[in-house]
């Protein structure tokens, strides 16, 4: 759902407005349950297919402006990490994504946020500082895109002044086993491999990371996902 290639990237072109992210965010009781409905299946549906295995949920915070970063490894990861506990949550996904109107009316029904794939994507990044202002959640992967081979790549490091901006609680997460499930080289997911596990870590509060550089912040959360990452990576399974 969410291959933000060009979150960071430098062009030379500016997004074009988007009608999607300029028009008034009103969340109703009917758009929850609605989000609540699709959660509930999806979780299901993770459980049967991938034995998916949760730790630390209650580590995301109820309320108030929450960036959960996280490693990408598939197709997976954003509803993967999204189900993993009861908050509405915003995700990022390609613009392009949106063109398939089936599609794109059930990920835009789920809080999906449409980004350009070429300019600097600024609308989609002022969408997600709106909707963090709003005290909303908001998932993003740092790396940019899915990983090829499942192992970590390097955290781009804009997505820092979002949670400086908005004053966010910004929540490490790193998922392990979805590259497996559904590598990017594959159409379809792989089910019943060995289990798809996600662990939330420690929030990290405005008050410790204020005072810091972009690339500093980037570093601490980088840091966190990567050992919670080699942990779950290695943790059997029936323990998981």
């Amino acid at each position: 759902m969410s291959d933000q290639d060009k979150v960071q990237s430098p062009s030379g072109d500016q997004d074009k407005p988007s009608k999607r992210t300029t028009k008034k965010r009103v969340i109703t009781r009917s758009h929850a349950f609605w989000y609540h409905c699709c959660q509930g299946s999806l979780y299901v549906l993770l459980k049967l297919m991938f034995r998916i295995r949760y730790v630390n949920s209650k580590n995301v915070p109820t309320s108030g402006p929450t960036l959960l970063v996280s490693n990408h490894q598939s197709f997976l990861d954003p509803p993967a990490i999204g189900c993993g506990y009861f908050r509405m949550t915003n995700f990022l996904a390609r613009k392009t994504l949106f063109k398939f109107k089936p599609f794109g009316k059930l990920i835009d029904s789920v809080d999906a946020i449409p980004l350009e794939t070429q300019g600097l994507g600024f609308q989609g990044i002022k969408e997600t500082l709106r909707r963090l202002k709003n005290n909303e959640a908001v998932l993003i992967f740092p790396e940019g895109s899915r990983c090829y081979d499942g192992e970590l790549a390097s955290f781009t490091s804009g997505y820092a002044s979002l949670a400086v901006k908005s004053n966010a609680v910004i929540v490490p997460v790193a998922i392990a086993g979805a590259f497996e499930a559904f590598p990017r080289t594959k159409k379809f997911p792989s089910p019943f491999k060995p289990p798809v596990k996600v662990e939330y870590g420690t929030p990290i509060p405005p008050e410790e990371y204020a005072g810091k550089t972009d690339n500093e912040i980037c570093q601490l959360v980088e840091t966190q996902i990567r050992e919670i990452y080699e942990r779950i990576r290695r943790r059997p399974s029936r323990t998981s």
